[in-house]
């Protein structure tokens, strides 16, 4: 047992690892095969101007805010493969968990550190989203403390850049820094000459990339589209999410940061409002609150037990409730590792992809039309069927274009969602692209239903929209002109 607890954070965090390892060779993400191919393609021709993969939007000045990422991934898949792809990605997980831990406070870090980490499973995979974990933990570290701060202050701009070329998060954390220097500014009642240097260079930091200033238009563009909260399950309100860890850690942190506003640091309080507020905004954001919610967390907790420690009949009762939380927090980590395993099977490449349909499309000869299919088999696609430009993928949600050729979209995802509602809509796009072919997946049959259950499972998609409206696709294909020819009982083809 006192091996156990020496080695508690040690143990914690080598789980974490283990099951983020597991969980990137299994879980196939509907991106990663558009990030594959984008990392190729630069290799071999350098950063493309337009739209590479798509014949809606083919001339759509395309801006990869990942681009480097891409370049790696394209690189480590070559040499490595998934297995060693899931290695690195479960690699940079741990070193943002570990980098995030408070020193001062390392001996109270052990639940909201399981708790975090538990959390942050769900969204882990081979995703470029992974690398702005550990790039908001270094930020995060090193601004927290007075120390590191004095010491690296000036080696965050060179964080940025790379991070600017990395993922479009590199926006949050400049935003973070200049909080950081109005926050110290108001606190000294000065100016913070030196934070402000810093955010100064940080930003023109995020300047040094292939498209210049462009890049933050894109990042913005993106962060600021509305649309997609109701339209991707990552941009949702995360307000919606049950996750039993995410519940635990929001009651935990929360219950302590009022107990103890007035002793956590402020900085520290500050960035972890706004992240929560993100976080209810946006599920993608949830990881992220998550990172700063272990410094608030184990900041009152060791404030708890300082208050306590001082009365006899105070300190049993709390040593006897930190073996309850203790307890169940354990179970609540082994159901989080054990569930977001189990849990993504669906999502493999044989369970959840087109892999048999692709091979029987691989030998088709497409000159007489293009392929539809639905927008988070895009990524998938682009990877395994390369002959072929898409019609929409997971880069495109946001691209809007004022001046189009006529064969192409203005606003691509606009499109693609009133088509899966509108038949007559579905018609006219097929017939302006020249769609021949649509690949979907089969239908399962429906389960009759209570006119009760029924009434609520409408309601609950018109009001919390968890899935968008697919009329056309839900009805009757053959109505529409369409006509099987393939079938694995998995996916199906349909010719014009």
């Amino acid at each position: 047992m006192a091996y156990f607890k020496k080695h508690l954070l040690s143990i914690i965090l080598f789980a974490l690892g283990i099951a983020a390892f597991i969980r990137g060779i299994i879980l196939l993400d509907p991106d990663f095969g558009w990030h594959l191919k984008t990392g190729e393609l630069i290799l071999q021709k350098g950063i493309p101007l337009t739209d590479p993969f798509s014949y809606t939007m083919a001339s759509y000045h395309f801006i990869d805010h990942e681009w480097l990422s891409d370049v790696l991934i394209a690189i480590g898949y070559k040499s490595i493969g998934i297995y060693g792809l899931a290695f690195v990605f479960a690699l940079i997980f741990v070193l943002a968990l570990f980098l995030i831990i408070p020193k001062q406070f390392k001996n109270y870090v052990a639940l909201p550190l399981a708790l975090c980490g538990g959390l942050m499973l769900g969204f882990l995979g081979i995703r470029v989203q992974v690398v702005t974990w550990l790039f908001l933990a270094v930020l995060l570290k090193i601004i927290f403390d007075n120390n590191l701060w004095k010491k690296w202050k000036f080696f965050i701009p060179l964080l940025f850049i790379f991070w600017a070329n990395l993922h479009g998060g590199f926006a949050l954390g400049i935003v973070f820094l200049f909080l950081a220097f109005i926050f110290k500014s108001i606190q000294n009642k000065k100016f913070e000459l030196g934070f402000f240097a810093v955010f100064l260079l940080s930003f023109l930091a995020t300047l040094i990339n292939p498209y210049g200033l462009n890049l933050w238009r894109e990042v913005l563009l993106q962060a600021t589209d509305g649309s997609l909260r109701w339209a991707i399950s990552e941009f949702t309100p995360g307000i919606f999410d049950t996750d039993i860890a995410l519940l635990i850690l929001f009651v935990l942190s929360f219950s302590l940061l009022l107990r103890y506003r007035a002793k956590i640091a402020g900085l520290q309080i500050l960035i972890y409002l706004c992240l929560l507020l993100m976080a209810i905004s946006t599920l993608r954001h949830v990881p992220l609150w998550a990172l700063s919610a272990i410094f608030v967390t184990s900041a009152g907790i060791k404030l708890l037990a300082d208050e306590v420690g001082k009365n006899k009949y105070a300190k049993n009762r709390f040593k006897k409730l930190t073996k309850i939380l203790f307890v169940v927090i354990f179970l609540v980590f082994l159901f989080e590792i054990v569930s977001n395993i189990v849990g993504i099977f669906g999502l493999s490449e044989k369970n959840y992809y087109p892999a048999k349909a692709v091979v029987y499309l691989n030998k088709q000869n497409f000159t007489d039309g293009n392929l539809f299919s639905l927008y988070d088999l895009g990524g998938y696609l682009i990877w395994k069927l390369p002959q072929k430009e898409v019609f929409i993928d997971g880069r495109m949600t946001s691209w809007r274009e004022n001046n189009t050729l006529p064969n192409q979209s203005k606003d691509i995802f606009k499109d693609y969602l009133k088509m899966l509602k509108d038949k007559n809509y579905f018609k006219q796009m097929i017939a302006k692209y020249n769609i021949h072919y649509i690949l979907l997946p089969v239908q399962p049959v429906k389960k009759k239903q209570s006119y009760l259950a029924e009434k609520l499972n409408k309601f609950m998609q018109k009001f919390v929209l968890w899935k968008t409206n697919t009329a056309v696709l839900d009805g009757d294909l053959a109505k529409l002109g369409l006509k099987a020819i393939y079938n694995d009982g998995h996916f199906v083809i349909y010719k014009i």
